[in-house]
């Protein structure tokens, strides 16, 4: 259930409100947050021959041992149309592999391959230096708030 709230700080992020302010929009903060975190990401990724997209197939594949195209592009935020040529485009770099599922013809699975564990493996510690930079001076419960935060939104959202 929405709530109409009429608290200055609601009313300063709520874009319909005379109040608001991009610089009191959470969205906006988001939105910077993601876009300059991809940017310290694809600086470093590139090095490698690496990116952000590829990044996070990678990451999600490291959890899921083998998972449909379609679930790869749910976790990552990504159309299915665009995670399914970039898929493709990861299995002729021999990074992953794909199969159709034995139990639903329909659809195509994939899981990482022997290179693509290795690349994973080498990119976490470039990752880690984003995480370390980003959070330095957080505690511990200060992430598990932003997480739970983050989760709520994006539950909000779905």
């Amino acid at each position: 259930m929405v709530r109409r709230r009429s608290s200055k700080v609601w009313r300063s992020a709520d874009p319909r409100d005379p109040l608001f302010s991009a610089e009191a929009s959470p969205f906006f903060h988001l939105a910077r947050l993601v876009g300059l975190y991809q940017m310290r990401m694809d600086g470093h990724l590139k090095r490698v021959g690496m990116d952000v997209s590829r990044w996070r197939v990678l990451a999600i594949l490291h959890e899921h041992d083998r998972a449909p195209i379609s679930h790869i592009a749910d976790l990552a935020v990504i159309r299915i149309s665009t995670m399914t040529k970039l898929i493709y485009r990861m299995e002729s770099e021999d990074l992953i592999s794909t199969a159709v599922s034995e139990s639903d013809g329909r659809v195509t699975e994939v899981q990482l391959t022997d290179k693509g564990r290795q690349i994973f493996a080498d990119v976490r510690s470039i990752a880690s230096l984003i995480f370390e930079r980003a959070f330095h001076d957080f505690e511990d419960t200060e992430i598990q708030s932003l997480l739970v935060a983050s989760r709520k939104i994006y539950h909000n959202l779905y």
